[in-house]
């Protein structure tokens, strides 16, 4: 009997254990409103990693659906949300459902006849891909973007025809490392989780032109080097990474103003770990750089016109 009632307590104490677990990595939300025909309303969703949106409207009802991704700290109306959409439903119903990916999205349910009421229900979820007390379970963890291992973060200002080159040791084994210059459209450097990311992030011109070289063992400060990869597309963003960085060499980047004048922010960011999607590829599976220009002779610190003092230098090699 004592042995049965001993078994009882075990059990019940791994199923308490296990219930905060169970529930964690999926949640859901709803919003109750009513609309007269030709009115819209708009809800700001974050989603973690995926989420399915439910919309039921009164009986008799017609409603559209639209989500439009924000790729910005700006806010946009509804129209524009209306008129430019990522995704929208196929025809009006009065009931609609809409899957979203990760990020923040602007949500607008418009009314297409009378007056009706209707629920707006997002259900958030994550991958089941953990283990807790031996039983698998949502883990919110998993829907956090994958932790930054190391960054250096470096600003400054240029001119146009002026450059300025960082050097960087890259410590232990790094599966991949980045290097995101943003000028004046951004202040910092985002995740990039795929290839969208990158595409979206240096496309962005707020005025100025700069290009980012790197180099692999070579300082392009006191000689011609040959780069191993770079950005030189028109933009004030660019982004250069290298999968499986060659930990005995230190890396040269330059960043060069190729037309305005602009505060710029270089951040270098490295990772561990080969488990997991950065930019779009998978470390594990993938060698060599990404970037726009691969093998391109940038212009020369010595070759070119530098004010005095001399804004070209090469700072004190930093560890990532």
């Amino acid at each position: 009997m004592i042995k049965g009632r001993k078994s009882f307590i075990i059990l019940v104490v791994i199923v308490l254990l296990s219930l905060p677990c169970l529930v964690s990595g999926a949640s859901s939300e709803s919003f109750s409103n009513a609309l007269y025909a030709g009115q819209n309303k708009m809800y700001t969703i974050e989603v973690p990693c995926t989420a399915t949106l439910e919309l039921d409207g009164s009986m008799g009802s017609l409603f559209s659906l639209y989500a439009k991704k924000a790729s910005s700290t700006w806010v946009p109306s509804p129209i524009h949300v209306i008129n430019y959409a990522d995704v929208s439903s196929m025809d009006a119903a009065s009931s609609q459902q809409m899957h979203l990916d990760s990020g923040e999205w602007f949500v607008v349910v418009e009314s297409r006849t009378g007056f009706s009421e209707f629920t707006l229900v997002i259900n958030k979820e994550c991958p089941m891909t953990t283990s807790c007390y031996g039983s698998p379970c949502y883990n919110m963890a998993d829907c956090v973007p994958p932790a930054v291992y190391r960054d250096n973060v470096q600003s400054g200002f240029l001119n146009a025809g002026e450059s300025k080159t960082f050097a960087y040791r890259l410590t232990g084994n790094r599966s991949y490392v980045e290097w995101v210059l943003s000028g004046s459209c951004d202040i910092g450097a985002p995740l990039m989780q795929s290839k969208s990311d990158v595409d979206l992030f240096v496309t962005k011109n707020c005025g100025p032109d700069f290009d980012l070289y790197v180099y692999s063992g070579c300082n392009p400060k006191y000689r011609p080097c040959m780069a191993v990869a770079a950005d030189t597309g028109i933009g004030s963003n660019a982004y250069v990474g290298i999968t499986h960085p060659d930990t005995e060499n230190l890396y040269y980047v330059k960043v060069y103003g190729k037309r305005g004048s602009a505060q710029y922010t270089l951040t270098a960011r490295s990772y561990l770990t080969e488990d997991m999607n950065i930019a779009g590829i998978n470390p594990s599976k993938f060698e060599g750089c990404i970037s726009s220009d691969i093998n391109i002779t940038a212009p020369d610190d010595l070759n070119i016109t530098i004010p005095v003092p001399p804004t070209a230098y090469t700072i004190k090699a930093a560890e990532i």
